[in-house]
């Protein structure tokens, strides 16, 4: 009875192939970075000022996510040293936080645990290539001028 239904249910549903990110052969992979922003306006209408985040200090680097919902890439997962503890955590920011956007090589071996572990766990993909990072650096660059001018 259980091996019709998961037969039924992958025939409805079939598993999708999962692309594991392509790690160089010393281990380290292609990561999307920035910087937190120095100062961001927040509070009623955006009269109050604060340095950095709650989290992360101004300058902080980020270590950032593909995108994982439809929202265009306005809240990011990002991976970077607490403002506090100064330990890594993972924490999902507003992407307006972030600046500096660059393709980087991850090498730091805690980053590079977090970045299997969220890809392992929630089933997604990470930065497969350094042309891949570019490619998205290009639009988000693109994108943050159109939101400036506007």
């Amino acid at each position: 009875m259980l091996a019709t239904l998961k037969r039924i249910w992958n025939s409805l549903f079939p598993p999708q192939p999962r692309t594991p990110a392509r790690r160089d052969s010393d281990g380290t992979q292609w990561c999307l970075v920035g910087n937190i922003v120095e100062e961001r306006k927040h509070g009623e209408g955006g009269t109050e000022t604060c340095s950095g985040t709650k989290h992360f200090s101004p300058g902080t680097k980020v270590f950032c996510l593909p995108a994982q919902w439809g929202d265009g890439y306005d809240q990011i997962m990002v991976i970077g040293r607490h403002r506090g503890s100064k330990r890594f955590e993972t924490m999902i920011i507003s992407s307006d936080w972030v600046i500096n956007w660059r393709a980087k090589v991850v090498y730091n071996p805690t980053v590079l645990k977090r970045l299997v572990a969220i890809e392992e766990e929630q089933g997604r993909s990470n930065w497969t290539t350094k042309e891949e990072v570019e490619q998205y650096v290009a639009s988000l660059i693109r994108w943050q001028s159109e939101q400036t001018s506007s």
